[in-house]
C-alpha cells in the first residue's frame, strides 16, 4: 500500500516532466548542442520538482493504460507546440541570415552547424545569433520560458486535450515568421540590388571594363557596412517580435481556457 502511494505522488511529476523535456527539446538557447541531453534532463528535473507543488491536481490514471500513454502523448506534444512557438523569433533572423548572405555572395561562407539539423550556416547568421543570445538573456528570456512553462498547465491542465485553436494559431505564426524576415532584411535587399544593378548598367556602358572582378568585392563591402548600420536596431526589432511571439503564445494558451 505504502509502494502504491509513492508511485502515485511520482506520478504527479511525470506528467509535468514531459511537458517541460519537450519544451527544453525545442525552446531558444535551451536546444542549443553546446547544452547536453544529461544538463537537459536534469534541467527539466529540477523545474518539474520545483513547478509541480504549485500545479494543478493531477487526475488520477496508470501510466500503462491506454489513457495514460495517450496522456503522455499529449504533454509531448504541448510540449513541443509551445517549444516550436517559443522558436520563432529565433527563426526570423536565420532567415534574415540567409537572405542577407545570399545578397552579399556571401552564401559560400559556411561552416558546420548540427545544431540546427543542416550541413552548414551562414557566417552571417551566426552573428545575428550571437547578438540574440545576449538580447535572450539581457531580456530574462529564460525566466519568461519559465513562465510561459506554468502558465500552460493553467490554461492547459493535464488531461484536457490539444484544442483546435492553438494549432491554427501556430500555422499563422509561420507565415509571420517569412513576412517578419523580410520587412526586416528589405533594407539591405534594396541597397544591395542597387548596387548591383549600377554596376550591371556600368558593364553595359563600358563591356571593356572588367567590372565583375570589381564588383564583387564592393558589394561584400557595401553589405558589410549595412549590416554595421542595421545591427543597432537589431535590439529595437527583437523586442518587437518578442512582443509579437508572447502575444501569439498568450493567444495559444487562451484558447485552452476557453474550450
Amino acid at each position: 500500500m505504502q509502494a502504491g502511494q509513492y508511485l502515485q505522488s511520482l506520478l504527479a511529476y511525470w506528467w509535468p516532466f514531459c511537458r517541460i523535456m519537450a519544451v527544453f527539446s525545442l525552446a531558444p538557447l535551451f536546444n542549443h548542442k553546446a547544452l547536453s541531453v544529461r544538463v537537459r534532463v536534469l534541467l527539466a528535473m529540477v523545474l518539474t520538482g520545483v513547478l509541480t507543488a504549485a500545479l494543478p491536481a493531477t487526475p488520477a490514471m496508470d501510466p500503462l493504460s491506454l489513457k495514460g500513454i495517450l496522456t503522455a502523448i499529449e504533454q509531448v506534444a504541448m510540449g513541443l507546440l509551445l517549444g516550436l512557438a517559443l522558436l520563432l523569433v529565433f527563426t526570423v533572423f536565420t532567415l534574415i541570415g540567409d537572405i542577407v548572405s545570399t545578397q552579399l555572395g556571401l552564401s559560400m561562407a559556411v561552416f558546420n552547424d548540427p545544431m540546427n539539423g543542416v550541413s552548414s550556416a551562414s557566417i552571417i547568421y551566426q552573428v545575428y545569433f550571437i547578438l540574440l543570445a545576449l538580447l535572450f538573456f539581457a531580456i530574462d528570456g529564460h525566466l519568461v520560458t519559465i513562465t510561459i512553462i506554468y502558465q500552460s498547465f493553467v490554461y492547459w491542465p493535464i488531461g484536457s486535450g490539444i484544442h483546435f485553436d492553438g494549432l491554427q494559431t501556430i500555422a499563422w505564426s509561420l507565415s509571420w515568421v517569412i513576412s517578419a524576415a523580410l520587412l526586416i532584411a528589405l533594407p539591405i535587399v534594396f541597397c544591395m540590388t542597387l548596387v548591383q544593378f549600377c554596376f550591371g548598367l556600368l558593364n553595359r556602358i563600358s563591356p571593356a571594363m572588367n567590372l565583375f572582378s570589381l564588383g564583387f568585392p564592393m558589394a561584400i563591402i557595401a553589405g558589410l557596412t549595412l549590416i554595421y548600420l542595421t545591427l543597432p536596431n537589431l535590439s529595437e526589432a527583437y523586442l518587437h517580435l518578442t512582443r509579437e511571439l508572447l502575444g501569439n503564445i498568450g493567444e495559444i494558451l487562451r484558447s485552452g481556457r476557453d474550450v
